[in-house]
This record gives C-alpha cells, sequence and structure tokens, in this order.
C-alpha cells in the first residue's frame, strides 16, 4: 500500500513508478481538486478546508485509541507540528478549532515546539540570499514580484521563504518569487487571503492553495516568466473587479 500526502495530483507524486506500481493507494490532501486527480484511491481523504495535511494525517492517529502509556515518537509529533504552523504561517493563516485541537494533541504526544521552532532555522549565508531575494523585489498591481537572479543548492528552501517574507510590505496582498532550477523556471506565491494564487498559478499550469501555490515552467526564460506572471496578475484582477 502506498499512502499519499499533501497532493492529490499523479503529475506531483514523488516517485511516479512507485504510484505507479503500488497495488493500493491512500491519498490525504487539502489542497482543491484538480482535473489530473488520483482517481484509483482505494481512500480517498479529500479535505479542502483543513489548515495542511499534517493536520488530517494528526486527525486520522487520533483514532488509533493509544492507550494512556503509548505515544507517537516524539520526533513524529514535532515533525506534524512543524507542517501545521509552515502552512499556516505560525496558526496565522487557515487556522480553525480543528488545527488548534491538532496542535493541542500532538504538544499531548510529546512535540517540543522549540526543536520544531529550530527546525526552520537557517544558516547566515542562506539568510543573506533570502535578503537579496526580498530586495530585488518590485511592486505591480499590490503584488511583490522578484526574480533570483543567482543558483545556490538551497534556493528551493530561500525562495518561498522570501516570498512569506514579501507579505509583511504594507499594501502588498500577494508575492510571487521567481527562480530557476536547470532548465525549469519556478514561481513561488505566497497571499494572506486577499488575491487567490491558486487561480494565478492555475493559468500558468501550476496549482496549489488560495493562499500558497506554484508552478513549473519548461522552455522558457525568467523575463519570459516575470512577463507571463504579470499578465495572470492582471488578468485575475480585472475578472475578480467584474
Amino acid at each position: 500500500m502506498l499512502i499519499i500526502v499533501d497532493t492529490h495530483n499523479k503529475d506531483y507524486v514523488e516517485s511516479r513508478d512507485l504510484y505507479e506500481k503500488a497495488q493500493s493507494v491512500v491519498v490525504v490532501d487539502h489542497h482543491r481538486k484538480t482535473v489530473n486527480f488520483i482517481d484509483n484511491a482505494v481512500i480517498f481523504h479529500h479535505e479542502p478546508y483543513a489548515s495542511s495535511a499534517s493536520e488530517m494525517v494528526t486527525e486520522i492517529i487520533q483514532y488509533f485509541n493509544y492507550s494512556s502509556d503509548e505515544k507517537i515518537a516524539s520526533c513524529h509529533a514535532d515533525a506534524l507540528l512543524a507542517g501545521i504552523m509552515l502552512d499556516t504561517k505560525n496558526f496565522v493563516m487557515r487556522t480553525g478549532v480543528r488545527t488548534f485541537e491538532a496542535a493541542a494533541y500532538l504538544k499531548k504526544m510529546g512535540a517540543d515546539t522549540v526543536a520544531v521552532k529550530l527546525l526552520f532555522s537557517n544558516s547566515i549565508d542562506s539568510y543573506r540570499r533570502k535578503t537579496q531575494i526580498v530586495a530585488s523585489a518590485k511592486i505591480h498591481n499590490n503584488c511583490a514580484i522578484a526574480a533570483a537572479d543567482f543558483k545556490s543548492d538551497d534556493i528551493r528552501l530561500v525562495a518561498p521563504q522570501a516570498a512569506d517574507e514579501l507579505l509583511g510590505i504594507t499594501d502588498v496582498d500577494a508575492s510571487f518569487v521567481i527562480y530557476k532550477t536547470g532548465s525549469t523556471v519556478n514561481i513561488s506565491a505566497r497571499s494572506l487571503g486577499a488575491l487567490n494564487v491558486q487561480i494565478i498559478m492555475e493559468q500558468l499550469g501550476g496549482g496549489g492553495h488560495q493562499t500558497v501555490a506554484a508552478t513549473q515552467l519548461e522552455g522558457v526564460t525568467v523575463e519570459d516568466a516575470v512577463k507571463a506572471l504579470i499578465f495572470a496578475i492582471d488578468d485575475c484582477r480585472n475578472n475578480t473587479s467584474e
């Protein structure tokens, strides 16, 4: 049995070969359903109103009926709490009663909030690269757009962090960080809810959630990606205003 979490799109699984060889598939995901969803799952646990896949997994674990002297490993509790904190931006976005109940249960199971905080710590070099991306941002239609003009081993880490950081700018409804890995141009999108970045990323062949989304573009330059992104932003704004 293969359990797939945090995506229901067969194109986004970690290993397509493993997925195709699995006799039984279970899906646990909170993203809005797309057209290319996994249609052969024996269990398709889909809850778009959940804050994160980690919240959903935590709720499932509570049905295991552990006895008073049994607990999940503290490192597992830490990982699940980290997933909730990451997707909710430290319990700010898409946070409901169920989110806090899941966090409280993980704390009861031994989750260490200090250990979770350390999981998100960066080296000084990574921090410099993040601030470099933030400093290069330009504002268009209340959206912060930054393009990373450098390559680094941790670009997949610092780019989304930079996108989160850009949301702290006054009057910025959404942020987009564009960076290149190999021949692929990636766009990491973030929002506080005023603008649905999922719709914008879907126009560019990607997807995600209302406040967290992304896409990958092949055969284009970073400059072309910026132009396509601006067009998608303006199109979304115009449709929303109508």
